[in-house]
């Protein structure tokens, strides 16, 4: 019994370690490229600091040719959010009268710049420390079709 409480506290515990430090949602658009729409998405901070997230936009691999890359429009292009809170992040798709019919993909990237990327190295005492900072950076699909 005690062995299983043991293993169910480090599981809950090390969950911690692996989450992201901020999540999207949606996690992916499939929008309508026949449509002038504006499109929104929510940036939540998983952290008890403050994050400083870039956003931009890449082409999907494999659909170089049917990207809409160029004609997304985001604003803002940089957001800050407090701890625990969340910002809103809205893009459209220009409309362009010369696409053809068919599907196009696109990706929209969310990436936390780093307040300090180093790893400090110190030996006080005889002990060895090491700090580590991850930057999380995430890739939302946005798939367009024009009928």
């Amino acid at each position: 019994m005690k062995r299983i409480l043991v293993i169910l506290v480090v599981v809950l515990c090390s969950t911690n370690l692996f989450a992201l430090s901020f999540s999207i949602a949606p996690t992916e658009f499939d929008i309508s490229l026949d449509k002038n729409q504006l499109h929104e998405a929510y940036i939540m901070n998983n952290t008890f600091s403050p994050l400083r997230i870039e956003i931009y936009k890449e082409d999907v691999k494999g659909y170089e040719d049917k990207s809409i890359t160029e004609d997304i429009i985001i604003f803002p292009k940089i957001i800050s959010i407090r701890p625990g809170g969340k910002q809103l992040v809205r893009f459209k798709v220009k409309p362009n009268p010369s696409r053809e019919k068919g599907v196009y993909r696109s990706l929209l990237v969310f990436r936390e710049s780093p307040n300090n990327i180093k790893t400090i190295s110190k030996n006080e005492n005889g002990n060895f420390e090491t700090k580590l900072n991850f930057i999380t950076e995430i890739a939302i699909g946005v798939k367009g079709e024009k009928k």
